[in-house]
C-alpha cells in the first residue's frame, strides 16, 4: 500500500508540474494514467470530468481527489490532492522571486508563447479521444447517434455564447434523460 501512495504522489506531482493551463490541461495526463495503471476506466474518467465540473473548487484538484479516493481511499485522495498542488506552489514561490528580473526577457516570453499552443493541442487531442470513446462503441463498431445528437445540440450554443460550464452539464444531463426516453 505504501508503494501505491508513493506512486500516486509521483504521478500527480508530475501532473502538477506539466499541466500548465488549468485543470483541463491535466486530462492528457489522466488519460495516460488510465492506460498505464488502470486505476479508473475511460468511462470513469468521463464521469470524473463531469463531477469535477459540478463540484466546488478547481477542476484539477477535484479530479486528483476523485482519483486518489477511488484508488486508495481517503489517504489516497489526500496524497493525490497534495501532490498536484505541490509543484505549482513551489513554482509560484520561485517565479514570484525571479519574474520581475526576467519579465522583459524575450526567451521567457517565447517560452510562455510556446506553452499556450502546446496546452491547446493536448486539450484538443484528449477532447477528440473522449468524444470518440463517448460516441462510438468498438465491439461491434457502432455510432451512438443519441450521444452524437446531444453533442451537436450542446456544442452549437455553447460554442458561440459565453455560458457557464455548469449550464452545459445541466443541459447535458437533461438531454441525456430526454434522449434516453426516446
Amino acid at each position: 500500500m505504501l508503494k501505491l501512495y508513493f506512486l500516486l504522489y509521483y504521478e500527480f506531482f508530475k501532473i502538477g508540474i506539466f499541466a500548465i493551463g488549468g485543470g483541463y490541461a491535466a486530462l492528457p495526463f489522466l488519460y495516460f494514467i488510465q492506460s498505464k495503471y488502470n486505476w479508473f476506466s475511460v468511462d470513469e474518467l468521463t464521469n470524473m470530468i463531469a463531477v469535477s465540473n459540478i463540484t466546488p473548487g478547481p477542476i484539477g484538484i477535484n479530479m486528483a481527489t476523485y482519483t486518489g479516493y477511488t484508488t486508495a481511499g481517503v489517504i489516497g485522495s489526500l496524497i493525490a490532492t497534495c501532490a498536484i498542488e505541490s509543484a505549482p506552489f513551489i513554482f509560484s514561490i520561485t517565479i514570484m522571486k525571479v519574474y520581475d528580473k526576467f519579465k522583459s526577457c524575450s526567451a521567457v516570453n517565447a517560452v510562455f508563447n510556446g506553452l499556450r499552443p502546446a496546452s491547446c493541442a493536448l486539450l484538443s487531442a484528449i477532447g477528440l479521444q473522449l468524444l470518440y470513446k463517448t460516441c462510438v462503441t468498438q465491439n461491434p463498431f457502432v455510432i451512438d447517434y443519441k450521444a452524437v445528437i446531444l453533442f451537436v445540440i450542446l456544442m452549437i450554443p455553447f460554442s458561440f455564447m459565453k455560458k457557464q460550464p455548469l449550464m452545459a452539464i445541466i443541459a447535458g444531463a437533461l438531454g441525456g434523460i430526454i434522449l434516453n426516453q426516446l
